[in-house]
């Protein structure tokens, strides 16, 4: 019986580790898909502080604790994110802990989900005009899927770690 509950265990963080690369995968997809774009060098102009400090990244003035759910760290995690990964911008930030003069201090795979897929309506008009949207909008879809699988997995595990005490 231990022997069983050992493999289901690891079947479990197996899938979920699965899930969450997943996840990391298609971020790095979807950055590559959205490439660099003129619409989030200015967004912020004008704003009230603290999302007008710098020029770009309006989007990126969320506080960090919303980003940071915990499934979403949850899913950093089993996809290799360390804390030494998380680095902070020295000096002023702007919202976001990682918002700094120069944009997110964080790699792709290392930031919130929503950072990666959420597209403004000028983004969206501007990959529109490259003929990029349609792509772009199928790659955030499979990513909310992605992250909607590894939730899934892991109230699972909870769940069953509640029932089973394991």
């Amino acid at each position: 019986m231990a022997d069983i509950a050992k493999r289901l265990r690891a079947e479990r963080a197996r899938h979920e580790r699965e899930a969450a690369l997943s996840i990391r995968a298609l971020k790095l997809d979807l950055s590559r898909a959205t490439g660099d774009v003129a619409s989030c060098a200015g967004c912020a102009v004008g704003k009230e502080s603290p999302r007008g400090i710098f020029a770009g990244g309006d989007c990126c003035s969320s506080p960090t604790a919303g980003l940071f759910d915990d499934v979403e760290v949850a899913a950093l995690a089993q996809a290799g994110t360390r804390p030494r990964d998380l680095v902070a911008p020295r000096g002023v930030h702007a919202g976001c802990a990682f918002r700094g003069e120069r944009g997110c201090t964080l790699e792709v795979e290392h930031r919130p989900t929503v950072c990666v897929r959420y597209a403004c309506d000028g983004l969206r008009r501007e990959l529109h005009r490259a003929g990029r949207l349609d792509h772009v909008e199928g790659l955030a879809v499979k990513l909310h899927r992605a992250v909607d699988e590894f939730a899934a997995a892991r109230e699972r595990r909870l769940e069953l770690a509640l029932i089973y005490g394991e």
